[in-house]
């Protein structure tokens, strides 16, 4: 009977090690920076990050406990039992949390053992969402502060452990994942947001490993919830790869002024924060940034704006998609170079009640001026209080369309050569009637045969199919010449 009973214990042991080993998957581990500050007492580098990672949605798990150890100092676990204060005494952070049933809370006491050090809990907050895989689910703890063992000009690596248990006081391990390697404190983002429109964003990547980086960056719009998470962030607006950061750069990279239209222009991802991930083939985790958006929100939703040449006029169309406290709409023209040389040549008000409204609705305005060369316009939108912001800027072409149209009168055939050769151009030829009696497509130049039209006053009708710009000329057609 006891040797049975010694089968059996063994037998049940073996089973729950060999469940541990095949469970408890962990994925995608990536650190937000907060900060860095020196510990006064010892001079080591205290860290303030977020931790995101994914973890198989496990029935049975409830109980699930986060050990962390500087690389240095790891031990290799077995996970048998739960780690105690011996096992975890070079750790620097154990943190729990409770997920079961729709429930997630943060644990305030590590049951296993009481005793051991640096157990997280206040000032903590955790949030799940959709993983990256099916069957995952993302977690993200922030505010975790945790001692590194060498001053912040040192990249400090860190390991941890992950272990679920299905029971009340999570007295066993249920399933486990281990060895888990991250940098806390390097690679270092820095990032800041243009305001004025379309806003524009410029970040530096900055590592402090001797050795130098290569890194991967993408840039993605926050979906308002203020935590990154590519499954649903998935407005990706920028990305660069194989970036070295090494004795050559400083161990930097500076990116330029960036933009992201159409989205910066608009509501409501022009109002949104942006997310930096950085990556690179020699590091386990991704490093994010978050780029704040502290500009003041956009008061309209524009849904497009447009201008073309017709004739001896500017035709400007616009669209909102949404309105508020919108007052109208400033109608400004540049014919310059410099960009500084807009001026107001006009003023459309709103057609909202009070400046609100969810519909949408189109404006436009005519703007007989003559162009030598071109003009670019923009429009100002004014709000009651007098802030105002600018739309994108469109260009015409004021100079004409056709160079030269020989000969005039025509018998036979008639030759358009058109100012820009390297330009599509539509033609139609319309008689004085009105009525349409011939379209063509061309580029630079073309030849028309005219000799099976009739005498009279006829039109030809020249679009510019990249810009819009249409331009009319008179023909006189005389076949008795």
């Amino acid at each position: 009977m006891r040797k049975l009973s010694v089968l059996l214990t063994v037998l049940i042991t073996l089973l729950q090690m060999q469940e541990a080993q095949a469970q408890c998957t962990i994925a995608r581990p990536a650190i937000k920076l907060n900060s860095t500050s020196t510990n006064p007492l010892n001079g080591k580098c205290l860290i303030n990050l977020d931790l995101y990672f994914d973890m198989d949605a496990n029935a049975g798990g409830k109980y699930v406990f986060i050990h962390i150890w500087p690389t240095g100092s790891y031990p290799t676990l077995t996970y048998s039992n739960p780690p105690t204060a011996t096992n975890l005494v070079n750790s620097v952070a154990t943190i729990g949390f409770y997920h079961f049933g729709g429930t997630l809370s943060l644990l305030s006491s590590y049951t296993p053992d009481p005793s051991i050090p640096n157990f997280k809990y206040p000032g903590l907050t955790i949030t799940k969402s959709a993983g990256g895989a099916t069957g995952f689910d993302r977690f993200t703890i922030q505010n975790i502060t945790i001692e590194g063992t060498a001053a912040c000009t040192v990249a400090q690596s860190f390991t941890a452990d992950v272990w679920q248990s299905q029971s009340a006081s999570a007295q066993n391990v249920h399933c486990f994942s281990r060895g888990l390697n991250f940098y806390a404190n390097d690679p270092q983002l820095t990032a800041f947001m243009i305001c004025e429109l379309p806003r524009q964003y410029r970040f530096q990547i900055k590592t402090i490993d001797p050795a130098g980086l290569t890194v991967n960056y993408k840039v993605f719009i926050d979906n308002g919830d203020g935590i990154f998470n590519a499954t649903t962030d998935n407005i990706q607006i920028g990305s660069g790869s194989n970036i070295p950061l090494d004795n050559t750069n400083s161990f930097t990279y500076n990116s330029p002024l960036l933009g992201y239209l159409p989205y910066s222009n608009q509501k409501p991802e022009a109002d949104r924060a942006l997310w930096l991930v950085v990556s690179s083939p020699t590091r386990n985790n991704e490093s994010y940034a978050r780029i704040e958006n502290l500009c003041a929100p956009l008061p309209i939703a524009l849904g497009s704006f447009n201008a073309k040449r017709v004739d001896n006029k500017t035709e400007l169309n616009w669209t909102t998609l949404s309105e508020s406290d919108n007052r109208g709409f400033e109608i400004q023209r540049n014919t310059s170079e410099d960009p500084s040389q807009f001026q107001t040549i006009g003023f459309v008000n709103s057609q909202s009640p009070n400046g609100n409204s969810a519909d949408e609705l189109t404006y436009q305005y005519e703007d007989r001026a003559p162009i030598k060369q071109f003009a670019l316009y923009r429009i100002k939108q004014i709000d009651h209080s007098g802030k105002f912001s600018y739309s994108q800027i469109r260009r015409v072409n004021g100079n004409s369309l056709l160079n030269e149209i020989y000969p005039n009168p025509a018998h036979d055939k008639i030759n358009l050569l058109f100012n820009q050769r390297n330009r599509s151009y539509q033609i139609e030829w319309v008689n004085d009637l009105g009525q349409r009696l011939g379209q063509w497509t061309t580029r630079g130049q073309i030849e028309l045969a005219t000799s099976h039209l009739p005498n009279g006053v006829h039109r030809i009708r020249v679009r510019d199919m990249e810009t819009g710009q249409t331009e009319t000329r008179t023909i006189l057609i005389n076949h008795m010449q």
